[in-house]
């Protein structure tokens, strides 16, 4: 094969792969157009009601496959017991901002514990196939205990 004529295969190999690196792009933002913030709701309400259930091994199966690869379901349970406590006792959660961005997605939580309590969490979901699954939340300072969750908070 002559130079130019590897040249000439090269450059439209590199062209191809331009080309499907822009169509990959473009269905990225594309899905993120799509999400329903109601689908990561869905998602973070089904762990939670696992959590105060006490169903830790359900409660795994919403998390990310990053998680699931660093934690046994056993060492899941006992980080949740051990550094998130009062996700097994938050009876409802009120949500927030939520922004996406190629498959991922972070969403502020609010998350009201069996004794009025209220605590901010910042979760991080990532899209896995067709599904979305919970790859981290970050719990924020309780509030004040005098502080009430209203409309003119949120």
């Amino acid at each position: 094969m002559s130079v130019r004529a590897r040249i000439t295969l090269l450059s439209g190999v590199i062209a191809l792969c331009v080309a499907a690196a822009a169509v990959t792009s473009w269905l990225q933002v594309r899905a993120d157009e799509n999400v329903k913030p109601a689908d990561l709701y869905a998602v973070v309400e089904c762990q939670l009601g696992d959590f105060r259930g006490g169903d830790f091994s359900h409660a795994y199966e919403y998390a990310s496959q990053d998680i699931q690869s660093r934690y046994s379901v056993e060492q899941f349970a006992a980080m949740v017991r051990e550094q998130y406590p009062s996700l097994t006792r938050v009876t409802h959660a009120e949500y927030g901002v939520v922004q996406t961005h190629r498959g991922r997605a972070t969403m502020e939580v609010f998350l009201v514990c069996d004794d009025g309590g209220i605590r901010p969490c910042v979760y991080k979901l990532v899209r896995e196939g067709d599904a979305w699954r919970i790859d981290g939340a970050r719990l924020m300072q309780p509030w004040p205990p005098d502080v009430q969750m209203n409309e003119t908070i949120l």
